[in-house]
């Protein structure tokens, strides 16, 4: 039976986890500025665009592996493409921002801020 004996190669898995981490905190400051025109778009009655950008949001949280904020984003596009649905959607969007709080505190480490 041969058995290699040698260390791990710490530097190459140094390298991988540095690099995972960078995509986390990627994806964090992404998601945050996504959760941001969302709200912005909300703030101007914007339903068209809140539907657009929630959308888009639900898909890329989806293929990066994010399937609550996904699921969330989703509901809020699902509810600014009901007519008068101001209620609906704010009540998605507080929902939203609250998954994209906690995901970015525990992919990060951090806690988020509080206000």
């Amino acid at each position: 039976m041969d058995h290699d004996s040698s260390p791990p190669n710490l530097g190459g898995m140094t390298s991988t986890m540095a690099a995972n981490q960078a995509k986390v905190l990627g994806y964090a400051d992404v998601l945050a500025v996504r959760v941001d025109n969302v709200v912005a778009a909300a703030c101007r009655h914007d339903w068209a665009q809140v539907r657009q950008l929630s959308g888009h949001l639900a898909t890329v949280s989806r293929l990066a592996g994010y399937r609550a904020v996904s699921a969330i984003a989703q509901t809020v596009c699902n509810e600014a493409s009901k007519p008068e649905n101001g209620s609906g959607i704010r009540r998605g969007l507080i929902r939203l921002i609250g998954t994209c709080a906690r995901t970015i505190g525990s992919e990060t480490g951090s806690i988020p801020a509080q206000g």
